[in-house]
């Protein structure tokens, strides 16, 4: 189970035509500051487009030979975890993780980090589609903890 504080819906392009390997997340101003718990993928298959553009997402089949690579700062904290294991929605068809990993509050440094793969995709002009959840510190873990000082 996935304790959701805040979730943003991200995507990564794949520009029609690309014969790139590497696509890189852009920046998310909403989430410079972020301690990132979970991230998740979504697959064709089990979202009919992306959340946030409307696009199409990427194939299963490409999902499956894709890997994420995740910076904090400029440490490499997360090397080619498996996108699909990074999928917990499941259609009855789809590989899928009972439950996420979490990522213990790291920080991520979106303009840094990417998904790649060893071969180009099999279909562009899609995108990758990524749900993260997140929170911004100790505020955000104990809501009872707030009060009212007026």
């Amino acid at each position: 189970m996935v304790n959701i504080q805040r979730y943003e819906a991200v995507e990564i392009s794949v520009p029609s035509g690309s014969t790139l390997t590497r696509f890189y997340f852009p920046d998310l101003p909403n989430l410079r500051n972020a301690r990132i718990t979970t991230v998740e993928v979504y697959d064709a298959a089990t979202l009919g487009c992306s959340p946030l553009t409307g696009s199409t997402l990427a194939a299963l089949t490409d999902i499956k030979k894709s890997f994420l690579v995740l910076y904090q700062g400029d440490l490499q904290l997360v090397y080619n975890i498996p996108l699909a294991r990074l999928n917990q929605v499941n259609d009855g068809t789809s590989p899928y993780v009972f439950e996420l990993p979490r990522i213990n509050t790291m920080i991520v440094s979106w303009v840094k980090s990417f998904v790649t793969m060893f071969t180009a995709m099999g279909t562009t002009n899609v995108v990758f589609a990524f749900g993260v959840y997140y929170n911004f510190g100790p505020q955000d873990n104990d809501m009872s903890t707030a009060t009212n000082n007026s």
